[in-house]
């Protein structure tokens, strides 16, 4: 059950985006911004030609996203010509959280990576090699940003790479051991963060560790980071997106834990914040869960009005 709940639930995290007006009067976000909003993602399909032929690289597309967070429209900008259209076919499947200007739910444009990889191919493509050594990897990517001359500059420099691979398989659902020491590693380059500076990369990297390690059932290590995230919001620097994470993860992960009613003070709190800042998906699932948890605590009274109004969003 485990596994299942949290796969499900644990990418409603809007994580805190900037956004940057274009002429258009549509925001554009980064390609990081966008990546932390991806809730259902469908690797593109390596075409059997392409890896035959050796060909692999970075296939960047613009594209944009409506009020549903739906793709409306790509364009692909470069990359491998055989590698264009599989990326463009999985696009249109791609699902997002909606993204919000205050509680307003809105269109935003951008560029998005897809990264595709051959690894130990055989030269020769003989049907036994192929199954025997060869393998490739499709992956949503964004490249390292330059922090010359941002405050913590050497400290977000380390941090990058950890946290692309962290993200990465969070983002795509990936529930292995691999993804959770990576989400670590970012955790604790994040720990050297100073307080004023960079809270939301520290709120994301906690909360995405204990994502990950809760995914492998390391729940008392996820709590730990739980605990981390929901320390970074109480500093008061986080938006409500942000801050609905970090308690509704720890909310969840002491519910596991068989803290019942810290659980389900961290699901009200979570849900108070979705409220605040109109984010209705993520609030009918934090409501869902919450229902579940009262009716394990031998509240169905409590459980039915949460359910309710889950209904009605």
């Amino acid at each position: 059950m485990l596994q299942r709940v949290f796969s499900l639930c644990m990418f409603w995290l809007i994580l805190g985006s900037s956004l940057f007006c274009q002429d258009s009067g549509i925001p554009r976000l980064s390609q990081e911004e966008i990546a932390t909003h991806l809730v259902d993602y469908v690797a593109p399909a390596y075409p059997p030609i392409a890896q035959a032929a050796q060909v692999q690289g970075d296939v960047v597309a613009s594209v944009e996203i409506g009020f549903d967070g739906v793709v409306r429209s790509a364009k692909i900008l470069s990359g491998p010509a055989m590698l264009r259209q599989v990326t463009l076919d999985a696009l249109k499947k791609w699902r997002y959280q909606p993204f919000h200007r205050g509680t307003t739910e809105i269109v935003i444009t951008g560029d998005v990576m897809v990264r595709f990889t051959l690894r130990d191919k055989p030269e020769v493509h003989t049907p036994p090699e192929s199954t025997a050594k060869g393998s490739y990897s499709v992956s949503v990517t964004f490249p390292s940003s330059n922090h010359n001359g941002e405050p913590d500059a050497a400290i977000a420099e380390r941090f990058d790479q950890p946290w692309e691979a962290c993200s990465h398989g969070v983002i795509a659902h990936s529930v292995d051991v691999a993804t959770a020491d990576e989400c670590k590693k970012a955790a604790a380059v994040a720990d050297e963060f100073t307080l004023d500076n960079r809270a939301i990369q520290r709120r994301m990297a906690y909360v995405y560790a204990a994502t990950s390690l809760a995914n492998v059932r390391d729940l008392k290590t996820a709590l730990a980071y739980a605990d981390k995230a929901v320390d970074v919001v109480k500093l008061g620097h986080d938006g409500t997106s942000g801050s609905e994470a970090a308690y509704s993860i720890r909310g969840q992960i002491r519910a596991f834990l068989g803290d019942m009613e810290g659980g389900n003070r961290d699901m009200s709190i979570a849900e108070d914040f979705c409220r605040k800042g109109q984010l209705m998906s993520q609030l009918r699932k934090d409501l869902q869960f919450h229902a579940e948890l009262l009716k394990r605590m031998g509240r169905p009274q409590e459980a039915q009005l949460k359910l309710d109004e889950a209904s009605r969003l």
